[in-house]
């Protein structure tokens, strides 16, 4: 799938406010994995708001931070001003696809990181040129979690439903509707140079609040506000009164997990 300039605009402020952290033990599992020491060099792709940066906080020594997107980049930067990081944060304003282009400027990375970005991808043209990016003992982590369109908790069936009310059935991303991928992504990784593919998986709970619900779904490539016009209020008391019927308390858990994909070249 080919990233549309158009699927995050309008979500910055609700994207760097109400989507959850990675765990620590994410990316524990990420340093053990690739033996990434304070000295090294983390590219991550499809950075949104740095929240993988801010994760890895202390873990590397330089993190460049790479979107196509450059609001979303501003975004970043504006958060980042609030923290006190620890490493070196570079923010580029570049597509995933163009990254050989300036192979030179990046110069190479020991890990490269792709946190609920790599559906947004030309994914071979990413893998192959990541080839010349790499170190050789470096490799590749992909991350993502679960989304309220997808997810199987009640509350989040009705939100979806609520949603497919003022926007319709299929699940919009920018101009068009989002399309999934036509073959799981570890068989995708394992042509690329990158063949020694390990998959994990880390369980979560959350708790969400009538906010923080209504934030996270502003923040997405499917209920974007910019897609409700004039509809925006009644929209959130739709939601506000949906979610208060299942519990009035106004408190919802997610039984989620974070999806790890790792993978490196093939010892010689």
């Amino acid at each position: 799938m080919g990233y549309d300039s158009t699927l995050f605009c309008g979500t910055y402020e609700y994207y760097a406010k109400y989507r959850p952290n990675v765990p620590e033990e994410v990316v524990q599992i990420i340093i053990e994995q690739f033996d990434i020491k304070p000295v090294d060099r983390v590219l991550d792709i499809g950075c949104g708001t740095c929240q993988m940066a801010i994760a890895m906080n202390g873990k590397c020594n330089e993190m460049v931070c790479l979107d196509s997107d450059l609001e979303m980049l501003k975004q970043a930067k504006r958060e980042l001003e609030r923290m006190n990081l620890k490493q070196k944060i570079v923010l580029v304003n570049c597509y995933a696809e163009d990254l050989i282009k300036r192979k030179n400027e990046f110069e190479i990375f020991k890990l490269v990181t792709i946190c609920r970005a790599f559906h947004w991808m030309d994914q071979n043209k990413v893998l192959t040129d990541l080839d010349s990016l790499i170190s050789e003992d470096g490799g590749i982590a992909i991350i993502s979690d679960g989304s309220f369109w997808t997810g199987e908790e009640e509350w989040q069936n009705a939100v979806k439903k609520v949603v497919q009310k003022y926007l319709g059935k299929e699940r919009r991303a920018g101009k068009g509707t989002f399309k999934e991928s036509p073959e799981p992504w570890e068989n995708i990784i394992s042509r690329s140079a990158f063949s020694v593919v390990e998959s994990k998986e880390v369980e979560i709970v959350r708790t969400w609040t009538v906010e923080s619900i209504i934030g996270w779904l502003f923040s997405s490539s499917f209920a974007s506000p910019k897609y409700f016009g004039n509809k925006i209020e009644k929209f959130k008391k739709d939601i506000n009164e949906t979610l208060l019927l299942i519990n009035p308390d106004g408190v919802f858990n997610e039984h989620d997990h974070f999806n790890l994909i790792l993978a490196s070249r093939p010892r010689k």
